[in-house]
């Protein structure tokens, strides 16, 4: 599921946001090349993980994302 919300796109857009600093979603959206209302949509998702703060401009407020799983033994 952690894959499927943190699509390489989304991942893209917190590393393009990262180093733009806050930023709206239309600057966003042209520093990245991307459409607007697909960005509109990725950050509003981001914003729900809890990956990107959202106030006057959108900002991420980590500078890494890490994943840590523990994976079972083998038999």
């Amino acid at each position: 599921m952690l894959f499927a919300e943190l699509t390489p796109a989304r991942l893209d857009l917190l590393n393009t946001l990262r180093g733009l600093g806050p930023a709206s979603i239309y600057a966003l959206a042209k520093t990245a090349e991307r459409n607007y209302s697909n960005v509109h949509a990725d950050i509003g998702r981001l914003v729900e993980l809890g990956l990107v703060e959202r106030n006057e401009d959108d900002t991420v407020p980590f500078d890494a994302v890490e994943i840590r799983m523990a994976l079972a033994r083998a038999a």
